[in-house]
């Protein structure tokens, strides 16, 4: 087996007071070390009215974060301040906005509002509860539901490509770096099987919670899962 061909974590060589168990030569040991990565750190925009509700939001919603939803998301930027993020991107949604600029402003690191990161645009069911769109959805199979355009909106397939899309653009450009994301329950849901590496029905696993914390460690297209919906902080 050529030196390329290992991986840290198996047989790993190494120098400096331990024994070379498989004979490596120096140079081949530096490739068993594991690459450096950067943190993607997933965040759902703090509390707005509507999502006490359970109600969907508009696109482009002119709707702010309410009181408890400012008072999380602050919450959330003191938590953050540990993981020395480098920057900030966020939704072009007013709420998740918002609640990006109070993270940029508390750990004093730029912003950036880019495409593709928006909620999915539910169209004719804007403004419903979720309990009434269930009962549209449930009736079809997966692959219909996956395809499916509610009128003036858009399917679950392009709102994914679309997540995805943005995604695989911020960590190409921040390799090493930690990088917070300030986006939506549904987009942290919908991204959850590209991230983990499984079937797109496995979303359904999840529903992010109004600031909480989803952190994946990442280097050259590959993520590792570090924690998923987190708000201990929320509560400490």
């Amino acid at each position: 087996m050529g030196a390329q061909e290992f991986w840290w974590g198996a047989g790993v060589a190494k120098r400096d007071g331990f024994e070379n168990h498989i004979g490596l030569s120096d140079s081949q040991v530096q490739i068993l070390s594991p690459p450096p990565m950067g943190k993607l750190i997933l965040i759902r925009h703090g509390e707005t009215n509507n999502n006490l509700k359970n109600s969907l939001h508009a696109s482009n919603d002119t709707e702010l974060l309410n009181e408890n939803g400012i008072k999380q998301i602050r919450i959330t930027a003191d938590k953050l301040s540990s993981l020395s993020p480098s920057i900030v991107y966020t939704s072009k949604e007013i709420r998740a906005l918002e609640s990006a600029k109070i993270i940029s402003d508390t750990l004093k690191i730029p912003v950036e509002e880019i495409e593709g990161l928006q909620e999915r645009n539910w169209g004719i069911f804007t403004g419903k509860s979720w309990k009434n769109v269930e009962k549209v959805l449930s009736k079809m199979t997966l692959d219909e539901r996956y395809n499916y355009v509610p009128q003036g909106g858009e399917s679950w397939k392009t709102f994914e490509t679309r997540l995805i899309d943005a995604i695989k653009r911020i960590s190409k450009k921040h390799e090493n770096n930690n990088i917070i994301i300030v986006t939506h329950g549904g987009a942290i849901r919908a991204l959850m099987p590209f991230l983990l590496g499984v079937s797109s029905e496995e979303s359904f696993k999840y529903d992010p919670d109004n600031a909480s914390l989803t952190i994946f460690n990442f280097s050259e297209g590959n993520f590792i899962k570090e924690i998923i919906n987190d708000t201990t902080h929320l509560s400490s």
